[in-house]
């Protein structure tokens, strides 16, 4: 393997252990910090039904965002055998890698920003005819 796929390998190695780490800390977070004990005592004091409708909507919130945490690190995973494969960071449909920059913003993006487009075929606007 020539020395600069093995930086790329190396930077997209750390980049994707960064995000999992990222993603445990959040969920980690929002399970203990926000939906642990300080959210549970409050409903041993006496309240009024808005209160109690309030708790209930924060706590369903807070098991939404435990929900999208946990999508996340089942694709982090998915991409971590990818990585392991040595199919991390190869768009799917044309076989080129994919711009660092891109999977640094988003690490799970399966191709290329060209065939991204693609895959989303032209934008339509309503009353626009091509």
């Amino acid at each position: 393997m020539p020395q600069a796929d093995e930086k790329r390998q190396t930077r997209l190695k750390t980049l994707l252990f960064n995000e999992k780490r990222q993603l445990w800390n959040e969920l980690r977070t929002e399970l203990f910090e926000k939906l642990g004990e300080g959210l549970h005592t409050q409903y041993d004091i006496p309240q009024d039904i808005g209160e109690q409708g309030m708790l209930a909507l924060l706590e369903d919130t807070g098991l939404a965002v435990i929900d999208i945490r946990r999508e996340q690190l089942t694709q982090m995973e998915e991409v971590l055998a990818k990585f392991e494969e040595g199919n991390y960071g190869i768009c799917e449909d044309c076989g080129e890698e994919i711009d660092e920059a891109r999977l640094r913003v988003a690490p799970y993006v399966p191709c290329c920003v060209s065939c991204q487009k693609q895959r989303e075929g032209p934008a339509s606007l309503p009353g626009l005819t091509l």
